[in-house]
């Protein structure tokens, strides 16, 4: 039982849920349907997201039964923990029925993380139409070209006349909204890719013409394994909505245009946010086992918590210059958080700009030099800032603490927007996750910095 949740959006929002609770428990399949055509599509994911577990399952479980396809578009309303439980939890008939509804991303996502003999059922069971092309695109990270792509594409043989396309749309007429139908692609009798022709333009041309002498001689291909920044740049370069994916051996796995690529660098970015966040594991909602939630926090904060006490080590070194001058215990955090934010700053240009290809992990020298005099001069400033209010604050009391101050935020603001432009570069060039580990050792390094610039000057010309 919950005893917390969230409110509804609207009353019309708290309405369509009662009728959809109504539908369940009369298990009326026919009812639920229509009920979910007719919902304003704006209160539909409020709506699920207050369906309990086991409402979800009896909801997708009697719509597979009427209505799949609608079934499956109402999924994009789950997150992929969300998607990958609920699938993990219907019947093996269902799963099967909505998996062939699924979009490309959705169903490679299934295939990757559901348990192995449930994986196994459902490459059975995909279309023939674009089984080998599903097959083919699994081999390829979810970043790239082949990961991203789309499959359900319109094949035909070379010698293909406008009369065999006429005769695919009509036999693939139920499945149109799911395929790519702007474009139809030539292939020859070992399933290499020929080229690739406009719907449009076939539509012109007279009954019975070969389609293989009319190929679109300015239709690009890309390779499977293209990031998403060659990806972006090929389809800058031309007028072309979409275009194939074709493979070292000539084989065309599927299709990407920009509609695949925002939804990829989308995910990209809320991934990096989640990260930086110190949130690992992919999405997280507070629908999920607490547990869960747990454990993947716990992968950011125990590291932490090591790298943390390595930094107030250097307290503890400088412990009898504190006894003597206890005001330093309050300039301490002070100076530390301020560089952490210089730092942090630094470090989201960086992961940006990896992330566009704008820099590379060669360019450490260059961000260095870029970063230099963003750091002294707001070192300066903030520094001068700092002094001027510690100087209000104490008096006359220690009448060098405010130019140490000053000096020392100067020395760890320069330091800690070198150590975060830098540090995306450094994991990267080692294989790490730049936006995963960037921000803990950014906050170690700055606290270390931190601490020994105002303890040390303050030893060297307080004592």
């Amino acid at each position: 039982m919950t005893l917390i949740t969230l409110s509804f959006s609207s009353e019309e929002a708290e309405n369509l849920h009662l009728r959809i609770l109504e539908c369940i428990t009369l298990r009326k399949a026919r009812r639920l349907n229509q009920t979910l055509l007719e919902a304003k599509p704006v209160e539909l994911p409020s709506v699920l997201r207050k369906l309990s577990d086991q409402q979800r399952i009896a909801t997708w479980t009697l719509l597979s039964e009427v209505n799949p396809s609608l079934a499956a578009n109402l999924l994009d309303h789950l997150s992929d923990p969300e998607l990958l439980w609920l699938f993990s939890q219907l019947s093996e008939s269902n799963t099967i029925v909505l998996f062939q509804y699924l979009h490309s991303a959705d169903r490679r996502l299934l295939l990757n993380e559901l348990p192995a003999g449930l994986q196994k059922k459902l490459k059975q069971a995909l279309p023939s139409a674009w089984k080998d092309e599903e097959h083919a695109a699994l081999l390829y990270p979810q970043d790239s070209a082949g990961g991203i792509c789309k499959s359900e594409v319109l094949k035909l043989a070379a010698d293909a006349t406008t009369d065999s396309l006429s005769a695919i749309l009509n036999a693939e007429e139920h499945r149109l909204d799911r395929l790519e139908w702007r474009y139809v692609y030539l292939h020859n009798s070992e399933g290499g890719y020929l080229g690739g022709l406009k719907i449009r333009d076939v539509l012109l041309l007279p009954r019975g013409a070969l389609l293989k002498e009319h190929i679109d001689k300015t239709v690009p291909v890309i390779s499977p394994e293209a990031d998403l920044n060659t990806i972006k740049s090929t389809l800058d370069t031309t007028l072309h909505p979409v275009i194939p994916i074709v493979d070292e051996q000539g084989f065309q796995i599927g299709i990407i245009g920009f509609k695949h690529l925002n939804e990829a660098l989308y995910q990209r970015s809320k991934q990096q946010m989640l990260e930086q966040s110190g949130v690992f594991g992919g999405d997280e909602s507070r629908t999920m086992p607490v547990l869960k939630r747990n454990l993947r926090r716990l992968a950011f904060l125990l590291p932490s918590v090591a790298l943390s006490y390595a930094a107030i080590s250097i307290i503890a070194i400088y412990e009898p210059i504190i006894e003597k001058i206890a005001v330093l215990a309050a300039v301490l955090p002070l100076v530390a958080n301020l560089s952490g934010a210089a730092g942090n700053q630094s470090v989201a240009v960086s992961i940006r700009e990896l992330s566009i290809g704008q820099i590379s992990v060669r360019d450490l020298l260059y961000v260095v030099v870029k970063e230099i005099p963003i750091g002294a001069i707001n070192g300066i400033l903030i520094g001068g800032v700092l002094a001027l209010l510690t100087l209000f604050t104490l008096g006359g009391e220690h009448s060098g603490l405010p130019l140490l101050i000053a000096i020392a935020y100067t020395l760890s603001s320069t330091l800690a927007v070198v150590f975060g432009g830098t540090l995306p570069l450094l994991l990267k060039r080692l294989n790490f996750d730049p936006a995963m580990l960037s921000s803990p050792m950014l906050t170690t390094l700055t606290d270390a910095v931190s601490f020994f610039s105002v303890l040390s000057l303050a030893h060297a010309f307080l004592l």
